[in-house]
């Protein structure tokens, strides 16, 4: 027997030697997935296919925080948050109209669905269900949805739906309810009839349009209408100039982190290197100034301001995990590993620090070497004016 095993290892160790071992800065992205929906031409090929949400089941540590999450803030702030309250709730009511409901709902019910999803939690799955069936519902005759906010006459706030099309993309790979695809499409013909002039003119929908193209190439890979292009592209030139050499459209540290990969997101479909080089120095402009932090961050606190750029400045939590997901969706875009390392730093180091261990609270805003987290007011040393 130990003949044989000799043998066997000579063979193996032959065969080795026999190949040569070549080392790349990325995937090949010429070969085609069949199992999965990737992009439909004429968008680039992705290097890394992302899977449909609860298609992996996680195991040991993560499976332990996501079932912590579910168990601290995240799984409970229904019970505690006027924001999410069932009663005069604009996300409820097919008007748009109500006491409550903008960005607060979905953006919990992103993160709250998916962990659902994941953990096969029958209620969190419950509770899901429960806020899109309203919103499936509830959608207008001209393909609109979501509270009816305006920011000026004729100017429809369309920021609070792009977090809200995000849930109902993970819905649909969870249940394959096709009233997701319709919803959307409708949706999404209503906005290119949006003249420009009155498109994505608030702060915040000006600065995100990336979180809206998304959405568009997710139900384009879907559907192939082509129409959804001419809409990516209308997005992109009215979203904010996060192609700039040296500046930045605003300096909001969740902008930053969640809006800097949109000309690489357009590059899917413009093919122009120019685009994909701006969202990389987009990056580097960011830490070149505001980079003295570990943690694969940045100290903006509220917005990165001139003069304060040390290790006492902070990044709030959010932007932590929108820098996670822009790592995330750039990894599949370009194939380069860098974002990878960038979100793993991200991950296991702010990311963390960011909560309690329990995961029962969490900080607003995170720096390196803040000693304590109190209610007091820091500004200006720190630039939030509220409790931490």
């Amino acid at each position: 027997m130990l003949k044989n095993l000799h043998v066997l290892l000579l063979l193996c160790a032959s065969s080795v030697k026999a190949q040569q071992v070549s080392v790349v800065d990325r995937p090949a992205n010429n070969t085609a997935n069949r199992f999965y929906v990737t992009n439909k031409a004429p968008l680039q090929a992705e290097y890394f296919t992302k899977l449909p949400v609860a298609s992996v089941s996680p195991r040991g540590w993560l499976h332990r925080a996501l079932e912590m999450q579910r168990d601290g803030l995240t799984g409970n702030l229904g019970e505690i948050s006027v924001w999410l309250s069932k009663t005069d709730n604009a996300w409820l009511h097919k008007d748009g109209k109500g006491k409550y409901g903008w960005e607060e709902l979905p953006y919990w019910l992103k993160g709250y669905g998916n962990i659902g999803y994941v953990l096969k939690d029958p209620k969190m799955i419950a509770e899901t269900k429960f806020w899109l069936e309203a919103v499936l519902k509830n959608q207008r005759g001209n393909g609109d949805f979501g509270p009816d906010v305006e920011k000026g006459a004729g100017k429809r706030d369309l920021w609070t739906n792009m977090p809200m099309l995000w849930c109902l993309q993970s819905y649909y790979e969870f249940s394959n309810d096709k009233r997701v695809l319709d919803l959307m499409s409708k949706y999404f013909k209503w906005q290119l009839s949006i003249p420009d002039d009155k498109l994505l003119e608030d702060y915040w929908e000006n600065s995100r349009g990336g979180d809206n193209i998304y959405s568009i190439y997710w139900l384009y890979n879907r559907t192939g209408d082509k129409f959804l292009l001419d809409l990516a592209t209308k997005i992109d030139r009215n979203t904010a100039n996060w192609r700039q050499k040296d500046n930045l459209p605003n300096w909001h540290n969740v902008n930053v982190a969640q809006c800097f990969r949109e000309p690489a997101q357009y590059a899917q479909q413009s093919g122009k290197s120019a685009d994909t080089d701006a969202t990389y120095n987009n990056f580097k402009l960011m830490r070149y100034i505001y980079g003295q932090v570990p943690g694969g961050m940045f100290g903006a606190d509220e917005n990165a301001r001139k003069g304060y750029d040390d290790p006492r400045q902070a990044v709030e939590t959010c932007g932590l995990v929108e820098q996670m997901t822009s790592d995330n969706m750039l990894l599949a875009i370009t194939g380069d590993p860098s974002w990878a390392d960038n979100a793993e730093d991200v991950a296991f180091n702010t990311f963390s620090a960011a909560f309690m261990p329990d995961y029962r609270a969490l900080r607003y805003l995170t720096a390196p070497n803040m000693s304590i987290s109190d209610s007091k007011n820091h500004h200006p040393g720190i630039d939030n004016t509220g409790p931490f």
